[in-house]
């Protein structure tokens, strides 16, 4: 009797399965270490609302981007979405694709969980349009190996940073490994020295177009950054490197450092990591305060999601700490909650340390600037650590702000 009940419920729609609510979410993942993450958040999400359905869609890092304005365009019927802070996020904002979420952060008291350099990068005309869920500091991992031999100590000033420059290279190592064949990592360091001679508004003027790249702070930037090719301190034939090429290195005591985010813990042996170190972008102009480069990865749901209610327990549950420890210890980077204990290695700990004490954040250039902006300038700086062109990178600067931007005259 019992079982022909079922099979009459089952039959007719009725049985508990049925009453799931589904939740499609979209994610970009770059390891399996990523993807495995988010689907231990999806089967913990399903733990604490049992009629829930998680639904991922992950895609590669490169291949979201190129995907995320059509799941916000399209009908695809995405409920959550992953993306990030910033410009990057704004954009759609403006465009009205994005729903504002200041019920969820009232209902969660989530202005006493993030701090103001987390959220002056999520909302827009004073409206909240997005929950963070981690973020990562960029800076040194060194050689602890190349430092004891040498005697060297972190580097905390741009002189104590040229000093230890030299030491390494006169001991025969390339002191600073840097892969510019990945596009992203010279725009580090343009993105560094800018933060440190010029200050935080400069660069959210320059990514936004609002500066010419003629102006004479620029050309100090560009400076400094030569000065390192020229003097030989960037590793040999970068230009036919990836950024992780460097990490066996820094580890075998073959290079000196590297400046990157603190993602690279999860790329390195567990048993290789008390051989790397780790110190923030040292400072140039004492008069300038200090400011970190912290891309923050953010949820969003859509403007056209089809479970509105669902997506927002979503964003509520994990805008947890508990949640948030979990989630980015598993992804090797930093929860931006203030009660959050993700920092499960030193290098976690200097690095969320660095961000805890910083006077404000940029996003990165490709992420604070248009994404036809970022993408033109960021292969001329490429190039300019290459062959350091002063002239003709500046006019190829200023041409690629001219075409890409609204500021341009």
């Amino acid at each position: 009797m019992i079982n022909r009940l079922l099979y009459l419920l089952t039959y007719l729609g009725l049985t508990t399965v049925s009453f799931a609510e589904q939740l499609n979410i979209g994610v970009s993942v770059s390891t399996s270490a990523q993807r495995e993450a988010f689907y231990s958040l999806a089967h913990d999400f399903e733990l604490r609302y049992p009629t829930a359905e998680v639904k991922f869609t992950a895609l590669s890092s490169e291949e979201y981007k190129r995907a995320f304005p059509s799941m916000l365009l399209d009908d695809k019927g995405f409920d959550v979405l992953y993306w990030h802070a910033g410009q990057r996020l704004f954009k759609f904002i403006k465009d009205d694709l994005v729903l504002p979420i200041d019920d969820v952060w009232l209902e969660s008291n989530l202005d006493a969980a993030f701090d103001k350099n987390i959220r002056q990068n999520l909302s827009y005309n004073g409206r909240l349009f997005a929950v963070p869920i981690s973020y990562y500091q960029i800076g040194f991992y060194y050689s602890k190996g190349v430092f004891e031999r040498l005697s060297l100590a972190e580097p905390t000033t741009w002189q104590e940073f040229i000093d230890t420059c030299e030491i390494i290279k006169a001991n025969g190592l390339p002191p600073i490994f840097v892969g510019t064949k990945s596009n992203w990592p010279a725009t580090a360091w343009f993105d560094y020295l800018n933060l440190r001679l010029h200050g935080l508004a400069f660069q959210q003027r320059l990514t936004k177009g609002e500066i010419a790249f003629s102006d004479e702070r620029i050309r100090i930037t560009l400076s400094f950054l030569n000065d390192l090719r020229k003097n030989g301190y960037f590793i040999e034939d970068h230009e036919n490197l990836e950024w992780r090429e460097g990490l066996p290195l820094l580890s075998r005591g073959l290079v000196g450092m590297s400046l990157v985010g603190n993602y690279v813990i999860q790329e390195i042996r567990p048993d290789m990591l008390s051989r790397i170190g780790f110190f923030p972008f040292p400072e140039i102009n004492k008069n300038i305060a200090n400011y970190e480069e912290a891309p923050t990865d953010v949820l969003i749901i859509p403007k056209r999601a089809k479970n509105v209610s669902l997506a927002r327990k979503f964003l509520a549950f994990v805008a947890n700490h508990e949640v948030q420890t979990k989630l980015n210890a598993k992804l090797g980077v930093i929860s931006p909650h203030k009660l959050a204990q993700e920092q499960t290695t030193p290098l976690t700990q200097e690095a969320h340390a660095a961000l805890s004490s910083a006077d404000g954040f940029s996003q990165f250039f490709d992420r604070d600037a248009d994404e036809a902006f970022a993408a033109a300038v960021m292969p001329i700086i490429d190039e300019f650590t290459v062959n350091g062109d002063m002239h003709n990178t500046i006019l190829a600067l200023e041409k690629a702000r001219k075409e890409t931007t609204l500021f341009a005259q």
